[in-house]
């Protein structure tokens, strides 16, 4: 586990008191971390881009020594579990799923409800993961409509988190 923990995070992130965070943890602009989430930086930091979402009991882990990176504007939903060497960008991790070993997810993705990928496997732009095995297909197409809904779900929880949780005051980036 890392000696100490350096933690950083960019303006307009939003880091509920709750969240446990240990070792180097960069986190982006905007991002928002729902309370009872972990982030934990075992062997290498954790970078998390802007604009992402982290919602409860979701676990964030990076076991390796190089760092795992986070793209920007991703949804981590209920109690999914992270591992992985990148994520990309505007991407969907759903409740309960599982991203495994050094995994590197694409842009625009969807990881479904308690999908799993396997260890150390390359996911490639929009490809979704979805029912009881894990099956794979890709999207026609990037829909437009889930960035501005991406958008909107930060601006509600930026003025709703704050009113019923305690914020963690961490260094500014």
């Amino acid at each position: 586990m890392a000696s100490r923990s350096r933690i950083t995070a960019g303006p307009k992130s939003i880091i509920c008191h709750e969240t446990d965070l240990r070792g180097e943890i960069s986190i982006g602009a905007g991002t928002v971390l729902h309370p009872q989430c972990r982030i934990i930086a075992e062997n290498g930091p954790v970078y998390i881009g802007r604009n992402n979402i982290v919602e409860e009991n979701v676990v964030i882990f990076n076991k390796n020594t190089s760092p795992l990176v986070i793209g920007d504007e991703n949804v981590f939903e209920v109690g999914c579990y992270v591992e992985g060497s990148r994520v990309g960008n505007n991407n969907i991790i759903e409740a309960r799923a599982k991203v495994l070993g050094s995994t590197i997810i694409g842009n625009h993705c969807v990881i479904g409800a308690a999908c799993s990928t396997e260890v150390n496997e390359t996911i490639e732009d929009k490809t979704v993961i979805y029912g009881s095995k894990s099956n794979r297909r890709l999207q026609s197409e990037i829909f437009q409509t889930q960035a501005s809904l991406h958008a909107r779900h930060l601006e509600y929880l930026r003025e709703v988190l704050p009113k019923y949780n305690h914020l963690k005051k961490l260094d500014a980036m």
